[in-house]
């Protein structure tokens, strides 16, 4: 749970309101390295519901700067504009598996 919690802070910091000026292809940058190395740290027990929590958060932090950039001032009109899918493919944000890697 420490590190849940640690992850979920640093995607928080990464993409916080105050960053909408830097590129979002840098930001998605720092978040995609962070959430690698977080993967491969914990990728050796059975935490598929952690990473669906995180990757949950991920996704929502980067809707985030979307949203101010876009001035889209509902969330639930943020998830029908930048649904998951365009996360991903789109803006290139890393995908988390939901299993672990050796399964």
């Amino acid at each position: 749970m420490v590190t849940l919690k640690k992850i979920k802070a640093k995607l928080t910091e990464l993409t916080g309101r105050e960053l909408t000026a830097i590129p979002l292809g840098a930001m998605v940058g720092n978040v995609n390295r962070s959430l690698r190395g977080w993967a491969n740290y914990c990728h050796y027990r059975n935490s598929s519901v952690t990473m669906g929590k995180v990757r949950q958060h991920a996704e929502d932090r980067l809707r985030t700067p979307l949203m101010k950039r876009h001035q889209v001032r509902d969330r639930k009109a943020a998830i029908c504009r930048f649904p998951r899918r365009d996360l991903y493919e789109r803006y290139g944000l890393y995908k988390l598996l939901a299993a672990a890697g050796w399964r």
